[in-house]
């Protein structure tokens, strides 16, 4: 028969297991969770990325930023609303947060881009077109590292090749 310190003993040890048993759950479920997010990310990407490299930067005329500032930030847009909806695992959240700032920063300035080429303002297109492009060389990497594959490159073609140099 047990004494009661040796019952206490033996609670102890299979209280402890149990608790190791559920914390290597748990670390499971949220490989599970987080592996979950990426893959919904990287489609939402994958629907949006070939779209955006789709539209190419104007030839020649500074007014038809207008038109391609206004498809870009459109699809940008919409893939931001969408990503929003994706709630990220506790801890990809202020990268995941970070991220999505940086597209949406995209976006305001494509619309910055439009706006400006319908007044035909060169230099104000060439500051929006050089805010995306700062975007994009923050954004870009940030998407590799979170695991966001199909988020990189962003696709947007600014007239400027930004990996040239990598």
């Amino acid at each position: 028969m047990l004494r009661r310190g040796e019952m206490r003993t033996g609670l102890t040890s299979a209280a402890a297991v149990v608790v190791l048993a559920l914390a290597a759950c748990g670390g499971d479920g949220d490989d599970e969770a987080e592996a979950q997010f990426i893959a919904q990310v990287n489609a939402v990407c994958a629907d949006y990325g070939p779209k955006l490299e789709l539209i190419p930067p104007p030839s020649l005329d500074v007014d038809e930023w207008a038109a391609t500032g206004a498809d870009l930030a459109d699809l940008l847009e919409a893939s931001v609303n969408e990503l929003r909806l994706i709630g990220p695992p506790e801890d990809l959240d202020e990268d995941f947060g970070d991220w999505l700032g940086l597209r949406a920063e995209m976006a305001e300035a494509m619309r910055e881009v439009q706006a400006a080429g319908g007044l035909h303002d060169e230099p104000a297109v060439a500051a929006g077109l050089g805010r995306v492009n700062e975007a994009m060389e923050t954004a870009d990497p940030l998407a590799v590292q979170l695991g966001f594959e199909d988020c990189s490159p962003t696709g947007i073609d600014t007239g400027e090749d930004l990996h040239a140099e990598e």
